[in-house]
C-alpha cells in the first residue's frame, strides 16, 4: 500500500472521531524514533481546528510524550521538505530529516515547532496523560 492510500485509510478512522461539523483537514504520517507509524490529524470546525494522533490501527494516542514525538518529527520534515523543495505527501521520519534538512532549517524551525506542539497539546481531542 502507498503512502498516499495509507493516508486516506488514516483520514477515514479519524472521521470517526469528527465533532459535529468538523471534518478532517489534513493528515501527516510519522515514524518518530522506533519506527512506529503515527498518523497525525487536523479537524477543521465550527471551533476551530483540533488535533488528533492515530496509531497505524486507528487507535487514538493518548500518551503526551508520544504525541509530543509525532508532533516535532512531523513538522521538523515538512519544513525540511518544503525548503528542500520536495513535494509532499511524505514520512516524516529521523532518516527524512537526515537526508533533507541543513542545521540552519532545522534551528529556524524549532519556533515553529514548538509553536504547533503547544497548539496540538491544548487543541487535542483526547485527554493526554
Amino acid at each position: 500500500m502507498s503512502l498516499a492510500d495509507d493516508l486516506v485509510r488514516a483520514a477515514a478512522a479519524a472521521d470517526a472521531y469528527a465533532g459535529d461539523g468538523e471534518r478532517v483537514e489534513a493528515v501527516l504520517a510519522a515514524e518518530p524514533a522506533g519506527g512506529r507509524r503515527v498518523y497525525l490529524c487536523a479537524f477543521g470546525g465550527p471551533s476551530g481546528r483540533a488535533w488528533l494522533a492515530l496509531d497505524d490501527t486507528g487507535v487514538a494516542l493518548t500518551s503526551r510524550a508520544e504525541v509530543r514525538e509525532a508532533v516535532s518529527i512531523a513538522a521538523l520534515c515538512e519544513i525540511a521538505g518544503e525548503a528542500a523543495g520536495d513535494a509532499p505527501p511524505r514520512l516524516a521520519s529521523p532518516a527524512y530529516l537526515d537526508a533533507h534538512a541543513t542545521a540552519e532549517v532545522v534551528a529556524a524551525a524549532l519556533p515553529a515547532v514548538e509553536a504547533l506542539t503547544l497548539e496540538v497539546e491544548a487543541t487535542y481531542k483526547q485527554e493526554l496523560t
